[in-house]
């Protein structure tokens, strides 16, 4: 759609309003040709009238520019909005002028609104005619001024329309005193300021639609505090229309702001927390300045939890490298009632936002578990951060937990180091060995744990976090606690939600289940193929151990054995001497093999006495749950092979 074309109104005021359109408005309306692109209006009104005129234009909006004669144009400048135009009778139309006039008679009067012409009265004696000038103000002073130059012998007479009209009415020579030219450079000038108009209005209707698609709220207000302008996010938080807000003080609209003093010292208010409404905003009011000058101040509003999440953003890309948890609580393999219940206990509390802590012996898989909990919490998406407080000297662990700023001490990163609170944002912060960790950081903790926000070493400013810590421990917190050397508040604080781990030696009908998944992992690193039958043959004497090293130890045991399959099986079967020599661990509390005892012979299932035989296949049938088919998967025989088995030991 196009813009509608812009409005000109040639206001011609007269002492009284003519019969007939003037003379002077045939002068402009003959030009309006030459302007096509603008609607160009010409009325003839009365002095009286004028500014009544003027405003119901204006008002209505058909007027963007006011072109008059020179004493109405600096009355209604007075007291319109619009642009007013004068059109001033100048020296080039005064000789124009009495050029016509000295055609028709030697004597000419000169008569003018208000006052007479100095310059000309100063140059009177220089004209071949003779020159007689008076002022008006009045329709009757203006007659009588006619009737007095008649009778001076002044058959011409020059000046406004209605000096002209009064003229031609008494038989005289009528010259208007404004020419064409004059009327020419008037609408020139007017069209020059639409041009500036329609320039202002495409900037603004751009600034406008600009600002439509900002999401944060933004207004600017003059050197009075008054809102100018506004974009549709500032109107929402506000919960106002924008015509509402327009025009009215912004103090009124946020008085929560100290715009009086940001307008009396022109300084900048950044990064201020407010109430707009319902809503809290962070808010920056900034000066607007033009050519060096303030002109006013513009605010801008953006909502708190716009502003978290691009904290989070934030805080995501200046992480040293990517905090994920990689274990899910499916994973943790195991199906004895004790593991079971402990994974149900594990998926409730990960609903939960509370503190967990994690106790249990080394190697039982606490920090999986950790890992389970979180991917199996709203926090998922967002940061897995562990750390070990039994692995950093004091000193470190601080500065690696909180962060430090710049300069904070010697050999400080250059900007500073956020710390792992702030990494574990949104997310979930591990501390392993939490009954290791200095009495002196626990203090410290123990603030974050109740304040939530932390402050950097060397930092003045404590910083927000929104973090759910996970502790694990595998010493006895209360007996710390008598040595003093673990806090009571912060055991309290921690111990909200509690999960205890069961060590493997109580739960011996896991280890063929946690024996597959540890070979299926390794299979893919590249061990021999024949190491997955290694599992059976070794069953037996994995199931008679106590495993002080829980699950960790029996990894390292696979792995060892895995790599050693072709050494530890010979043609007879298990070479015993030789898996003592490389799983000494299994013999703990036992003799160890001698050379003279001769090894079980056969592979799988038949290098395996008929008690082991009876032990592995009931741990194998158990650990499938009596199914027949995956237990004979399991075992490397066929189903039949399998009842033929149980039978023949029944």
């Amino acid at each position: 759609m196009n813009p509608p074309s812009s409005q000109v109104v040639v206001l011609i005021s007269h002492l009284q309003r003519p019969q007939q359109r003037s003379r002077l408005a045939h002068v402009v309306t003959r030009l309006t040709p030459d302007y096509p692109d603008s609607h160009i209006e010409v009325l003839d009104t009365s002095v009286t009238e004028a500014l009544q005129t003027a405003r119901e234009l204006e008002a209505a909006g058909k007027a963007d520019v006011f072109v008059c004669a020179g004493a109405t144009a600096a009355y209604l400048r007075k007291h319109l909005t619009r642009p007013v135009l004068a059109m001033r009778v100048g020296g080039g139309d005064l000789l124009r002028a009495l050029g016509q006039a000295s055609e028709v008679s030697t004597q000419v009067a000169v008569i003018s609104y208000r006052r007479v012409n100095q310059d000309l009265q100063a140059m009177a004696a220089l004209f071949t005619v003779r020159i007689h000038q008076a002022a008006y103000t009045t329709l009757e002073e203006a007659r009588q001024a006619v009737e007095q130059a008649a009778r001076l012998g002044c058959h011409s007479i020059i000046g406004s329309s209605t000096v002209v009209e009064l003229a031609e009415q008494a038989g005289l020579h009528g010259v208007l005193s404004l020419s064409e030219d004059t009327a020419r450079k008037a609408l020139e000038e007017a069209m020059g300021i639409l041009d500036s108009q329609r320039i202002e209005i495409a900037k603004r209707r751009h600034l406008d639609a600009v600002l439509k698609h900002i999401p944060a709220g933004v207004a600017a207000v003059d050197n009075q505090g008054m809102v100018q302008s506004l974009n549709p996010a500032l109107a929402q938080l506000l919960e106002l229309p924008i015509g509402a807000a327009l025009g009215r003080p912004l103090q009124q609209l946020c008085p929560e702001l100290d715009l009086q003093q940001a307008l009396q010292d022109g300084a900048s208010e950044e990064n201020r927390v407010i109430r707009l409404g319902s809503h809290a905003v962070v808010s920056n009011l900034l000066p607007i300045l033009e050519n060096g000058e303030r002109t006013g101040l513009v605010l801008t509003c953006q909502d708190i939890t716009a502003v978290q999440r691009a904290d989070q953003r934030i805080r995501s890309t200046r992480r040293p490298g990517v905090f994920a948890a990689r274990y899910r609580l499916d994973q943790l393999d195991g199906s004895s009632k004790a593991h079971r219940e402990m994974l149900q206990l594990a998926k409730r509390f990960a609903t939960s936002q509370s503190t967990i802590l994690i106790t249990g012996e080394s190697g039982t898989g606490k920090e999986l578990l950790a890992q389970g909990i979180h991917n199996e919490s709203p926090r998922w998406k967002n940061p897995f951060v562990a750390i070990n407080c039994a692995a950093f000297p004091e000193s470190l662990l601080e500065s690696e937990l909180f962060g430090y700023e710049e300069g904070a001490f010697s050999g400080s990163r250059k900007g500073g180091k956020p710390g792992l609170f702030e990494a574990a944002h949104r997310g979930t912060l591990f501390l392993d060995e939490i009954g290791d960790m200095p009495v002196s950081l626990q203090t410290r903790l123990l603030r974050v744990l109740q304040e939530r926000e932390v402050l950097r070493l060397g930092g003045t400013e404590p910083i927000s976090i929104d973090v759910r810590i996970i502790a694990a421990t595998h010493q006895d917190l209360s007996a710390a606690i008598q040595e003093r050397e673990f806090r009571t508040d912060l055991y309290y604080r921690l111990n909200i939600l509690r999960l205890q781990t069961t060590p493997l030696r109580e739960r011996p009908e896991d280890i063929p289940l946690i024996c597959r998944g540890i070979s299926q992992r390794l299979l893919p690193q590249g061990q021999p193929r024949a190491a997955a039958a290694t599992l059976d043959a070794l069953l037996p004497y994995l199931l008679r151990h106590s495993w002080p090293g829980n699950v960790r130890e029996l990894e390292n045991v696979i792995e060892r054995a895995m790599l050693s399959t072709d050494e530890i099986f010979r043609d007879y079967g298990v070479d015993e001497q030789y898996l003592a020599h490389v799983l000494p661990e299994l013999w703990e509390g036992l003799s160890p093999p001698t050379a003279q005892q001769k090894p079980p012979r056969s592979n799988d299932l038949q290098a395996i006495g008929k008690t082991a035989q009876l032990q592995h296949i009931q741990a194998t049938l158990e650990s499938c749950q009596g199914n027949l088919d995956e237990a004979a998967r399991r075992l490397g025989i066929s189903r039949t092979t399998l009842w033929r088995r149980l039978r023949s030991i029944r």
